[in-house]
């Protein structure tokens, strides 16, 4: 009978041991998880940012390039 008793306690133990290891696992999982949702809304906004500025640079450069080529005075010959 004791020894049945002393395995029941060791799965006992064992099963525990699991527990704990478990609840470890879904604090680091939910710590990443953070991090993760947190550098995405940091990428998202670089890259919107970056896409506004390339937009604005292209308007600029098409509008610089009309202005080169656009000829307003006339040129007797």
């Amino acid at each position: 009978m004791e020894d049945i008793r002393a395995q029941m306690d060791s799965v006992y133990q064992h099963l525990e041991r699991s527990r704990q290891i478990l609840a470890v696992l879904r604090a680091l999982e939910a710590r990443d998880r953070y991090l993760l949702e947190d550098n995405l809304w940091r990428v998202s906004f670089w890259s919107c940012l970056s896409l506004l500025v390339m937009l604005f640079v292209a308007v600029t450069q098409v509008y610089t390039l009309k202005r080169l080529f656009d000829d307003t005075k006339r040129v007797c010959t």
